[in-house]
């Protein structure tokens, strides 16, 4: 755990008021089905004279990993692969085939495949697809055609590095899929999944070149899949092969837009991190006040430093789990739609 210093004050405040509410929750956590081990019933003497007794009844605990896309699974097979940036939409015509235009150059290929999400007015245009290059700020999307005028907003997510969605897209062209995504298209590359030369390793590579760059991961999780008062842990398992010099350290970050803005963080130094992976975490706790309907809980990973010489550091498994403390890792996931842009245009 981290020191209590380099815990904020909001996690200090949550982790008092989880201490004097622990027995409510628990009781809580036990009618909601959460509870581990069993319940024992008391079956009651009937009209025929049955003699009653107590029964076990097993209960389980089901700790469910609220990220999508948990196991940092990557197509990519012979090769590191850069974590698809993402890239902020301009423009989407109302014709066929769609064209999208983006302010910064994409970088993208004729037959490259993408993930858009977001547009709104020209809802078409969203989804995966596959797309021809015109130019180095517009592509069109293959085999598409407008359903109106385009109205703001729209992400553009590279497929490369990410798994195909789950299922078809909705009646607004939402794919029920959620993208990691690192910093937006005009930072330079620093988090990699990792690939042994033959299948992907699960891992990811954070290495802030120059000071003060940091490497990050980002999602975005719906706010339909959260409750007001819920308590959550967010986790993962960090190592690093050489030890850390200066002020290398491991932040991590959740921000719940849902109604009203809380931030919960905790910071690690790098000096904790071993050759060997370590579950480190996060726990807090919902207001009981909050709105989750077209609300957004955003959770970042950040290997940040402003001085030094920085060492490589590796990250596998995240995990957002219900409870006081971080669950053993489960790559049981539900995925998500993003349900809309979290940052401003250009904006990191």
């Amino acid at each position: 755990m981290a020191p209590a210093s380099l815990v904020s004050n909001e996690t200090n405040l949550l982790s008092r008021r989880l201490r004097r509410t622990g027995d409510r929750l628990a009781v809580a956590f036990a009618l909601a089905g959460l509870a581990t081990g069993a319940v024992r019933a008391l079956a009651r003497s009937g009209a025929d004279g049955t003699r009653g007794d107590d029964r076990p009844l097993g209960i389980e605990r089901i700790q469910f990993n609220k990220l999508a896309n948990a196991a940092f699974t990557s197509r990519a097979t012979t090769a590191n692969v850069a974590i698809p940036q993402w890239l902020t939409v301009a423009g989407a015509t109302n014709e066929s085939p769609i064209a999208i235009t983006t302010p910064v150059p994409h970088g993208l290929a004729t037959g490259d495949s993408v993930l858009i999400k977001g547009i709104q007015g020209n809802v078409a245009a969203n989804g995966w697809w596959t797309i021809t290059v015109s130019s180095a700020t517009s592509f069109s999307i293959d085999d598409s055609a407008g359903s109106g005028a385009y109205a703001g907003g729209g992400s553009v997510f590279p497929s490369s590095g990410q798994p195909p969605p789950p299922a078809a897209p909705d009646a607004a062209g939402e794919l029920p899929w959620t993208p990691w995504f690192s910093g937006p298209a005009v930072s330079r590359e620093t988090e990699f999944f990792r690939s042994d030369g033959e299948k992907p390793t699960g891992e990811i590579y954070t290495f802030p070149e120059m000071p003060p760059v940091n490497s990050f991961l980002s999602q975005e999780i719906g706010g339909s899949l959260f409750r007001p008062g819920q308590r959550l842990c967010l986790s993962i398992e960090a190592r690093m092969p050489e030890p850390a010099v200066g002020d290398q350290r491991l932040t991590m970050i959740v921000t719940a837009a849902l109604g009203t803005l809380r931030v919960y963080r905790v910071t690690y130094p790098a000096s904790q991190l071993t050759p060997d992976y370590r579950r480190l975490a996060v726990c807090f706790g919902l207001e009981d006040d909050v709105d989750p309907v077209g609300g957004v809980v955003r959770v970042e990973f950040i290997d940040e430093h402003l001085r030094g010489i920085p060492k490589p550091m590796y990250w596998t498994r995240p995990m957002l789990n219900e409870g006081l403390v971080p669950a053993p890792w489960t790559p049981n996931v539900e995925p998500m739609p993003r349900m809309r842009a979290f940052h401003g245009e250009g904006r990191p």
